[in-house]
């Protein structure tokens, strides 16, 4: 018979999880975490662990999220290319970091950059400063080490459009091959359809654990005129079960896929630790001749014979091209950058907004979750470590995509919207990281939220995918390790509210379905906190949840958008290689164009797998 941990012990064992591993933001303060490296000490240190760094290197890769990752497995499957992975944090800590379920614990710690929005007009109005969390991974992995693993390719029309607007080469046709390589899947009923990989180093794996709820929303969805899809598949407008990146119930992040199965490789050194802070370039010419880089209170310079390849994500690789000088050349000029190259770096920047809510009620329903404070507990724990289990489930377990009236898309095939499930509330959570994570105000915490917590409630995040609204990035400063300067105000273009409005309602209409009153599902009818002169349940009403409970889709985009040297607006051209430059190339999520129809990991994955191949093209190798 196994013991329940104490709501206290739970605490305790949080509490620890953060401060070993605190970023020194303002709700956490980092102490061992800064002193303890756990990737060493677990001997996590994919490729060579302590390698002799050479004066020059074939490659110099600057960033190990997915994209990175990929590119530096890739290009050193040829023993004669020498390739240099830096990467500003380090391993993940085992086990641990690969629950599932403490997915948001993970943004509480120095694995995340901690980014906050500007103060917002219009959106985050419940949570604290009105500033949204910009959780931003770093480690080796990036932010598959601390994001909620759901693995979405977008949809075929986003890639279709990428290559009719200048970028031959990505259309949903050629980019396809590329997200088959990449993936070892095993989704049920799905393992021989022809358009999922069998033989790839990342695992897409159905859920280890289902709730009735899920179950519930795939049959509802279908009632309402929604079919059963592969949403990864051709089509995505439709209800599924959601994939995720994991292996046996376990988180797989880009580190543990694509570098802990080549850490032999003595082609590839990586460095953990290092922040890069300049890109070098031969005086008096636009070539990328290496980086400057810090490690340890140390300065450092590399060679880089061939390439110069960034892939820090949308914010880092903005950023590093501008302390580097190639960017918007008023704003490097106000600075006192010397202008390398004029472009519009950082001028172009999409996300995907959210809300959080509606929530419901389950009151017939009686599953693990049902105590959510006890979910932590020896049994479940033996459970995980076999690979399943409520600690092995995501907080997200089902989606839909469908399309509002307000799409600026005709195609009635491309979604608008995606409505994700999640499996409990942060009223479940006894501990203070749902309130950090979210950023959640007391008020709001503690009179919406926390009455929830001895009833079994479940909500949805709807989430808009072709987003309208477009921001910018900017240096705050020529201090590398100062944040960047955002210019983004969510709902700056009200048919994204409207579209969230729209997408809102139709999950009060796919939960009032038969298979969902089976487990007694109400809708939690409170009204939030500075919404109590509206009536529920009116489209008024709505419009204000969402601007007081904004969540954020952390599907950063844009900053290193790319298309044809004939766009003002782009950075890259269609093989990743910075405009005007040479050896100069960009390769992460910050070139998509555009606001995509699906969470960024995948497309990370793909964008590397794509381009190493054109970077083995290129040089022949």
């Amino acid at each position: 018979m196994s013991r329940t941990l104490s709501r206290a012990e739970v605490i305790i064992f949080l509490v620890i999880f953060c401060v070993l591993n605190a970023n020194g933001t303002d709700e956490t303060i980092g102490t061992l975490g800064n002193v303890v490296d756990f990737s060493r000490l677990f001997g996590l240190n994919y490729g060579d662990p302590d390698p002799v760094v050479l004066d020059s290197y074939d490659f110099i890769v600057v960033g190990a999220g997915p994209a990175g990752s990929v590119v530096a497995n890739r290009l050193t499957e040829n023993p004669s290319i020498t390739v240099l992975l830096l990467e500003i944090g380090k391993a993940e800590i085992p086990l641990i970091q690969q629950v599932p379920i403490l997915f948001p614990a993970q943004s509480t710690t120095d694995y995340n950059f901690g980014y906050l929005t500007e103060r917002q007009e219009r959106a985050c109005l419940g949570l604290i400063d009105q500033r949204c969390a910009w959780h931003q991974g770093r480690g080796l992995g990036g932010s598959t080490i601390i994001n909620d693993m759901v693995f979405t390719r977008g949809n075929r029309r986003d890639f279709d459009t990428w290559n009719a607007t200048g970028n031959p080469g990505w259309s949903y046709e050629e980019v396809l091959p590329y997200f088959i390589k990449l993936e070892k899947t095993y989704i049920r009923g799905l393992e021989n359809n022809g358009i999922r990989g069998n033989n790839g180093y990342l695992s897409v794996e159905d859920a280890a654990y289902r709730s009735p709820l899920v179950d519930a929303l795939v049959q509802s969805a279908q009632l309402v005129g929604l079919p059963y899809i592969d949403y990864n598949g051709p089509e995505q407008y439709g209800v599924s079960y959601a994939q995720f990146t994991m292996k046996s119930g376990r988180r797989m992040s880009a580190g543990v896929a694509f570098l802990q199965p080549i850490r032999e490789r003595k082609n590839l050194h990586i460095l953990t630790k290092a922040w890069v802070t300049k890109i070098l370039f031969s005086k008096n010419t636009n070539i990328a001749k290496g980086v400057l880089y810090t490690r340890e209170k140390k300065n450092y310079t590399v060679r880089a014979k061939r390439e110069v390849i960034v892939s820090a994500g949308t914010f880092g690789s903005a950023k590093l091209l501008m302390l580097s000088g190639v960017g918007p050349r008023n704003h490097l000029r106000e600075l006192g950058i010397k202008v390398i190259k004029h472009l519009p770096v950082g001028e172009t920047l999409y996300d995907h907004p959210a809300a959080l809510g509606p929530i419901f009620i389950a009151s017939k329903l009686n599953d693990e979750f049902r105590n959510s404070e006890n979910v932590i507990n020896f049994n479940n724990i033996l459970k995980y470590l076999n690979g399943g289990g409520p600690l092995s489930s995501p907080y997200a377990e089902g989606l839909a995509f469908f399309k509002t009236p307000v799409s600026l898309n005709r195609d009635p095939a491309w979604p608008d919207v995606e409505l994700l499930q999640l499996i409990v509330n942060p009223g479940d959570d006894p501990t203070p990281v749902s309130r950090i994570f979210f950023r959640m105000n007391n008020e709001i915490m503690q009179n919406y939220f926390e009455p929830l917590r001895n009833r079994r409630a479940f909500m949805y995040l709807p989430i808009g995918l072709n987003s309208t609204t477009k921001g910018s990035l900017r240096l705050k400063s020529t201090n590398p390790y100062d944040h960047p300067v955002f210019k983004y105000q969510y709902f700056e273009d009200q048919r994204d509210l409207e579209a969230l409005v729209h997408a809102i309602k139709a999950a009060i209409e796919i939960t009032q379905q038969k298979p969902f009153r089976d487990l007694g599902v109400e809708i939690y009818n409170a009204n939030v906190p500075g919404c109590q002169h509206f009536q529920f349940n009116t489209d008024d009403y709505w419009r204000c949840h969402i601007s007081t409970l904004t969540y954020v889709g952390y599907h950063f985009v844009g900053t290193s958008k790319m298309g044809p040297v004939t766009d003002p607006t782009a950075v890259v051209n269609h093989r990743l290689q910075v405009h005007g430059m040479r050896k100069l190339r960009v390769v992460d999520v910050g070139i998509i164009p555009s606001a995509p129809s699906g969470h960024t990991s995948a497309f990370a994955y793909m964008i590397g797998e794509k381009a190493a191949d054109m970077i083995k093209q290129d040089y022949l190798i």
